[in-house]
């Protein structure tokens, strides 16, 4: 289901190359780039928010994300939010970065680029770059260095192909014309 905000009448607007499974809900000011996809029970809710998704993305399968009102959530290019994570607003997720599985992003947290968030972890505050961070709350364990922006780009670009085969198979919903960007 992709729909505007019953709130404030903004609707979605999504890249036509993106792959958005089709149970997935997107609602109200969200825009996801180019060749990201939207695994099965996703859903995005930007019903008083904005919502922004990178190029490349890959946002797995029952994950949440929102924001507070008025708030801004923005996620960027090249990054996995794995399974049943939840993101919640205002934050940002910089490029190259994953989060992962069963993770929590709260408000005001900021996942630095090329950082990890380790599985069941929760982000309150901020992870810098190319960290390693895991517990509740997460704390620092390891520095990765810019070499994770290429293990974190092809990690993100596997998910992407796939998201692709997934999509060429009808395995998408139709996105309304209304919310599509024009390329």
């Amino acid at each position: 289901m992709i729909k505007k905000s019953p709130k404030t009448g903004i609707g979605p607007k999504i890249h036509p190359t993106a792959f958005i499974a089709k149970d997935v809900v997107i609602i109200g000011d969200v825009e996801i780039g180019a060749y990201t996809n939207v695994w099965f029970g996703v859903k995005i809710r930007a019903s008083v928010c904005k919502i922004r998704i990178g190029n490349h993305t890959s946002i797995q399968e029952n994950v949440v994300i929102h924001s507070e009102p008025g708030t801004q959530c923005n996620i960027g290019n090249y990054i996995i939010i794995g399974h049943l994570a939840m993101v919640h607003g205002p934050c940002e997720i910089k490029d190259y970065s994953m989060v992962g599985l069963s993770s929590t992003i709260l408000q005001g947290a900021e996942l630095g680029q090329g950082a990890v968030l380790a599985g069941g972890s929760v982000l309150r505050g901020q992870a810098k770059d190319y960290g390693l961070y895991a517990g509740a709350p997460a704390e620092f364990k390891k520095y990765y260095g810019e070499k994770r922006i290429n293990s974190g780009k092809s990690s993100a670009i596997e998910y992407v192909d796939n998201g692709q085969n997934f999509k060429q198979r009808n395995f998408d919903q139709p996105i309304p014309k209304e919310f599509l960007i024009e390329e």
